[in-house]
């Protein structure tokens, strides 16, 4: 019970983060890091797809099941950002969940040994982002 907590409370951190990251000026590129794209943090399901392989060690059956469901991650998220008819807290909620639903498939597709390695992979990008939060707030404040 605690794991599947700890794995939504990471999933749904990830999500504000990217999401708090969205409105950011589009007109300068970012560089590309991290299995994202230049063009507003979006992230890239093959790059992810790369980072995830040196670090799990994915089989290739395994890399084309994991790609399969970033990237229908990727084209719901899309749509969700381009319905306008929603509340930003209903957008926040569809991805949340939609991030919930794609981390639970990735999970599926893994061993238990790494689901142990991808656990400790949220976990440190969750402390990561914490870290950064709290950097901006002492920064602002």
């Amino acid at each position: 019970m605690k794991k599947q907590f700890l794995a939504v409370t990471l999933s749904t951190l990830f999500g504000v983060g990217v999401a708090l990251a969205a409105p950011q000026d589009q007109n300068q590129p970012a560089p590309a890091q991290n299995g994202q794209t230049e063009q507003g943090h979006r992230p890239d399901p093959q790059r992810q797809v790369q980072r995830l392989t040196k670090r799990l060690k994915l089989t290739s059956d395994q890399q084309n099941q994991i790609l399969a469901i970033l990237t229908d991650r990727q084209q719901q998220m899309e749509n969700i950002r381009s319905d306008n008819s929603l509340s930003r807290q209903d957008r926040f909620a569809k991805m949340r969940a939609l991030r919930e639903d794609t981390d639970s498939k990735i999970k599926g597709v893994l061993t238990d040994s790494q689901k142990k390695t991808y656990d400790e992979m949220q976990q440190h990008m969750h402390d990561r982002m914490q870290q950064r939060r709290q950097q901006e707030q002492q920064n602002n404040g």
